[in-house]
């Protein structure tokens, strides 16, 4: 009796292993056919997106304000670094450089982490739109990928 036992035991996990892989057969296959198709319909189609993204941050809208007030940051950091360290030894003068360094990349990240959101919406819209899977820098491809980067920069000026 225990023989038989065994030998069911053996046979449901046979056929159980067999059916978990002819399911994961069945869904790789799905997938690369799918991928397969989006290719052949149109050649110029991809679910890959590039973008230009440094071309992109020169074109959202606001990024000459940012850079106006990032010079007059600047400018005004350096009148009061030259005025403060005058007097002051050259540990000092570190000192003070470090923390009008810090707060000029702190400024920088407060101006440009709003433009960076409206260009990373505008991305994903379009990306979006075009059925794109993934939209990456074009500056990490090789070869390949669907170049959305004019499609980009007007949606940035509809955002206006």
């Amino acid at each position: 009796m225990m023989e038989l036992a065994n030998k069911k035991n053996v046979k449901v996990v046979s056929l159980t292993i067999a059916a978990i892989f002819i399911v994961g057969l069945f869904i790789v296959g799905l997938q690369q056919s799918s991928f397969s198709q989006v290719g052949e319909s149109d050649p110029l189609n991809s679910a890959i997106g590039t973008v230009n993204y440094n071309e992109l941050m020169q074109n959202v809208p606001g990024i000459f304000d940012a850079q106006n007030t990032m010079r007059q940051a600047v400018d005004d950091s350096k009148k009061d670094f030259d005025e403060k360290s005058k007097d002051l030894k050259e540990e000092e003068k570190a000192k003070m450089l470090q923390e009008h360094q810090k707060q000029l990349q702190d400024k920088e990240q407060e101006l440009l982490e709003p433009l960076k959101k409206k260009v990373n919406d505008a991305i994903t819209s379009v990306g979006k739109s075009k059925g794109l899977a993934v939209v990456v820098d074009k500056s990490t491809v090789v070869y390949g990928g669907l170049d959305v980067t004019n499609d980009v920069v007007n949606a940035l000026k509809k955002m206006k």
